[in-house]
């Protein structure tokens, strides 16, 4: 039998107390984001304090050598693309005019797991930021 009166600790927790030189992109941070499958293929990227999506990643057609490598800007990992795909979020503040992408793991719940930080989302998610 386990005993869940015993302390609980974050992987963060874990990273930082037993592996002190971690390089710092490496040590997990707490995510804002989370991602859930919309329809279509679609990934919908949801604040994680609101249930309302803040965007929508679209899958994008592949082309190309199915057998070339790809890597997942969310998680890192390598694959090829029957594990990845690219998706793009339209730029908030354009109206659609101007799209990002990105290259996204075919299995949400794997990606989830593996994704250490939101960078690669909140850069997706930078607004435009009109020119002078």
């Amino acid at each position: 039998m386990s005993d869940d009166s015993g302390p609980r600790w974050t992987d963060r927790e874990i990273v930082e107390r037993y592996f002190p030189a971690t390089d710092a992109r490496l040590v997990p941070k707490t995510l804002r984001y989370r991602l859930t499958e919309g329809r279509g293929g679609a990934v919908l990227i949801h604040d994680r304090t609101g249930d309302a999506p803040v965007g929508v990643l679209s899958p994008v057609p592949t082309a190309g050598n199915p057998t070339g490598e790809l890597a997942c800007d969310l998680c890192r990992r390598t694959g090829t693309r029957r594990f990845l795909a690219p998706f793009r979020l339209e730029v908030p503040g354009t109206r659609g005019r101007r799209v990002r992408y990105l290259t996204a793991c075919r299995d949400r719940r794997a990606c989830e797991a593996r994704r250490t930080d939101d960078d690669a989302l909140a850069t997706l998610l930078e607004r435009d930021e009109p020119s002078s």
